[in-house]
């Protein structure tokens, strides 16, 4: 074979490499969708493609907070749902003693029942779930409320936790601030309860501000509660979007468009066999072809 040809065959099998590698990497493309296989394929993406996944991991760790935060909010939500009930059923019971049809009978079953509404918020008060005291602050351990007259054995700590870069939300109310804030409620139960075994007419009169007074403390409290949870809903959307963002930017840098890469294959494919046609030609020339 001439010098010349010797480099002409050279070169063309130089050729056949690239190619062949060009086409193993379309195959992979074509196969894993991804344009990039290694960082060597483009430098420049990858900054934003490391960036885009951190980001997208980050926002799915916030999004799993918010959805285990609003779980704990709606169970919160439940139980303040329950005391402000009784409150509600303490006023009516407290008006139908003011009736003076009642009989000392009637005064009677009517406390016995209020009794009943404070043994179920202090069972309210004295809730737990998975097993941690949801009133006691940070001594989740320890129960809360006892004794009688009952008193607060938890802490008055707000619990909180991040649901977006540099954001905290309350995510509990102690059970201080909710059952004995200005308002005492097993203190302002037991004197209805007082009131209607005595047949205390004037002081039934009292105790109906009193008790809406109560139910006044939980409604305001549960509403701040419902506003969290509320606003965790925005911050969840906005997060979902972010993350959304995210994955249409990672997409951009890392994944192939599959209509160019199948019409890049099969023009690799027909060079490729071109160059191996042509070097089968050539490798089969001799010196004795020029004789």
């Amino acid at each position: 074979m001439k010098v010349t040809q010797m480099s002409t065959y050279r070169s063309i099998r130089f050729n056949l490499d690239r190619t062949s590698d060009s086409l193993n990497q379309l195959y992979l493309q074509a196969s894993n969708g991804k344009r990039l296989q290694r960082p060597s394929d483009d430098p420049s993406a990858i900054g934003p493609v490391l960036s885009s996944r951190t980001q997208i991991v980050t926002s799915d760790r916030y999004i799993k907070t918010i959805a285990g935060t609003q779980d704990g909010l709606n169970i919160l939500d439940g139980y303040l749902d329950s005391s402000e009930n009784i409150f509600v059923r303490a006023k009516e019971i407290a008006i139908s003693g003011i009736n003076g049809a009642m009989s000392a009978e009637d005064m009677q079953t009517l406390a016995a029942e209020v009794g009943q509404l404070e043994a179920e918020l202090l069972d309210i008060a004295n809730a737990k779930v998975d097993g941690k005291y949801i009133f006691a602050g940070y001594a989740e351990a320890t129960q809360p409320f006892t004794g009688d007259p009952v008193v607060y054995n938890g802490t008055s700590d707000h619990k909180l936790v991040e649901v977006s870069s540099g954001q905290t939300v309350q995510t509990n109310l102690s059970g201080d601030e909710l059952f004995m804030g200005s308002v005492d409620l097993f203190q302002t139960l037991d004197d209805l309860k007082t009131a209607l075994s005595t047949n205390n007419i004037s002081a039934l009169n009292t105790e109906l501000d009193n008790l809406e007074n109560a139910a006044e403390q939980v409604r305001s409290k549960r509403s701040q509660m419902g506003n969290i949870n509320a606003h965790l809903d925005d911050v969840s959307s906005m997060t979902e979007e972010f993350k959304l963002q995210m994955q249409e930017r990672l997409s951009r840098y890392e994944d192939a468009d599959l209509t160019e890469v199948l019409t890049d294959m099969t023009q690799t494919e027909q060079a490729y066999e071109a160059a191996l046609s042509v070097s089968a030609r050539l490798s089969r020339l001799s010196i004795l072809d020029y004789l």
